[in-house]
């Protein structure tokens, strides 16, 4: 197995991971994972009160960037792959609302999309640059 087929597994697991956390009825049981997220939420905002965005940036930034990382496209264009997380994250949380035991959020929606862009972005930037480095 190469690194290439390696990094498309790992955004596989961290695919069905997102998706089975965005449409799990009892977010609660959720309650110990969102520790970093509320110190992260502490430190750059200064409150708890916006964990939960974080939680959904961090999921979709490990999302995107793992994405770039195994060079997926969609419609056989790389760039068009964050877009498409972002679509998929909106269209999950608007799903929510069809089980009746989640409420969908517009920011949650935001964090998700803008988590793929910036995650997808910074390791496409990072493996492009390491890319072009000559090998000392």
């Amino acid at each position: 197995m190469n690194t290439l087929h390696f990094a498309r597994a790992g955004f596989v697991v961290l695919f069905i991971a997102v998706t089975y956390l965005t449409l799990t009825p009892n977010p609660d049981e959720a309650e110990p994972g969102l520790a970093l997220a509320r110190w992260l939420s502490t430190l750059l905002f200064g409150d708890e009160e916006f964990a939960d965005k974080v939680a959904h940036l961090a999921g979709y930034g490990a999302l995107g960037g793992s994405a770039a990382f195994a060079k997926i496209t969609l419609f056989q264009r790389f760039w068009l792959t964050p877009f498409g997380l972002g679509v998929y994250g909106a269209v999950l949380e608007g799903a929510q609302a069809l089980g009746g035991v989640r409420t969908p959020e517009l920011y949650d929606a935001l964090a998700n999309a803008s988590g793929a862009l910036l995650g997808f972005s910074v390791v496409a930037f990072v493996t492009s640059f390491y890319a072009k480095r000559p090998i000392t």
